[in-house]
């Protein structure tokens, strides 16, 4: 629930192909629900701004839950600039298990990201005029990278990206092993794409050594062992070289996909 009050808002719920009953759960709590059978995430936003009746979206994902002052926070700051992104939280168990604690290591950076120039969609005000303007999310990037793009085109046609600390979502983290080497797959995979169509990313495959052996991989997230116990730096360490083979993975895949 928001602390704003209801008719100040409208929650649109885009159903991209779902197969958990989403979009009938989402219904049935009120909330007006688009269809759109191509799982894609540039063409879901797409479809809820289309639908949307006013002059302000608010992007965030299935998977996050939202701080009931999240809404009015953004609502509040929403002059700082056309693009307004919030803050992205990692919600672990209380007792987080291994990959959890991986997670949170490296998942959400979103305050340091809008310095770059982007940020997350799972927490993003954009105006109206602005999304029209840019044309809205490209459907042509697979799996993750569309927010990038996003943010570069706008910023290319002038419109500002401002930070707001105190909107925040929070997002679940991964506690399995597989659902994690899943993402970091695609995030090899986003980022071979960003290297050659934004100027922006990498190629993880040019670089395979962190992948192999040492700690090399973790420390590209910006980390050092003192502030690690040995045996939990070793045990992230491990993580990281198979997180980032994953993003090799998913690098060499978007350069077979590109070469076609």
């Amino acid at each position: 629930m928001q602390s704003l009050p209801e008719a100040e808002y409208e929650v649109i719920v885009v159903d991209n192909g779902s197969s958990d009953g989403t979009g009938e759960l989402a219904r049935a709590h009120g909330a007006h629900v688009v269809s759109d059978p191509v799982a894609n995430r540039s063409r879901a936003r797409n479809a809820g701004a289309a639908a949307a009746n006013s002059d302000l979206y608010a992007f965030t994902d299935a998977d996050c839950v939202a701080d009931s002052e999240w809404l009015a926070e953004l609502l509040e700051h929403a002059g700082l600039a056309p693009l307004v992104a919030g803050e992205v939280k990692l919600r672990t168990r209380e007792e987080p298990n291994a990959v959890e604690r991986f997670e949170a290591l490296w998942r959400f950076g979103q305050e340091a990201w809008v310095r770059d120039g982007w940020a997350a969609t799972a927490n993003l005000l954009v105006h109206a005029d602005a999304f029209g303007a840019v044309g809205g999310f490209d459907p042509s990037w697979r799996h993750i990278g569309e927010d990038v793009d996003f943010c570069f085109r706008a910023r290319g046609a002038g419109y500002r990206l401002a930070y707001c600390p105190t909107a925040v979502v929070d997002h679940e983290g991964e506690r399995e092993l597989a659902p994690l080497l899943r993402r970091c797959f695609r995030h090899g995979y986003s980022v071979n794409q960003a290297y050659y169509r934004l100027g922006a990313g990498y190629r993880a495959w040019r670089d395979p050594g962190p992948a192999i052996t040492g700690d090399r991989a973790l420390r590209r997230f910006g980390y050092e062992p003192d502030g690690f116990q040995p045996a939990e730096w070793r045990r992230m360490a491990r993580l990281a070289r198979i997180g980032y083979a994953a993003r090799i993975a998913g690098s060499v895949w978007a350069e077979i996909r590109r070469a076609r």
